[in-house]
């Protein structure tokens, strides 16, 4: 099956509010995601509203993507309709995509095991709490080095 009928039979099945199960290829989202392991994604509503630090499913061009929000820039008028959504992977360094509302189709759900995908979320975040502390406290050690 081609990418443009694998994009187009997801977006359907998640359109008609049916969740999609498959087997993520690629190491972009490592730890979190294994490379060939099975995640399923429920729908996203139309009024519901993803939020920092999910992992999605995204349509950008003719593929799918599931990668963690790592920003969002609401619209002016505060609509969810218009507001953009920056990826990334959990394995890269910086963002890679950056979607409209529109082009996210679903939440991923994390097949249960052990805590590897709760500590793989809380080491993302400890990440970007240190990347936003890091002009700050880069004096203060330089000094005392």
């Amino acid at each position: 099956m081609t990418d443009v009928c694998w994009t187009t039979l997801v977006r359907s099945l998640l359109a008609q509010g049916c969740p999609v199960r498959f087997t993520a290829p690629g190491r972009s989202m490592a730890p979190t995601i294994a490379d060939g392991e099975t995640i399923t994604v429920r729908p996203l509503g139309a009024d519901e509203q993803p939020g920092h630090g999910e992992i999605v499913l995204a349509q950008v061009d003719d593929r799918l993507i599931a990668h963690r929000i790592v920003e969002m820039h609401p619209a002016a008028d505060g609509t969810w309709d218009d507001t953009w959504f920056v990826l990334r992977g959990d394995a890269q360094g910086q963002a890679t995509d950056v979607v409209p509302r529109r082009a996210i189709l679903g939440r991923v759900l994390l097949p249960p095991r052990s805590c590897r995908a709760w500590l793989a979320g809380a080491v993302w975040r400890l990440r970007q709490q240190c990347a936003q502390w890091k002009p700050f406290l880069k004096p203060v050690l330089e000094k005392m080095l």
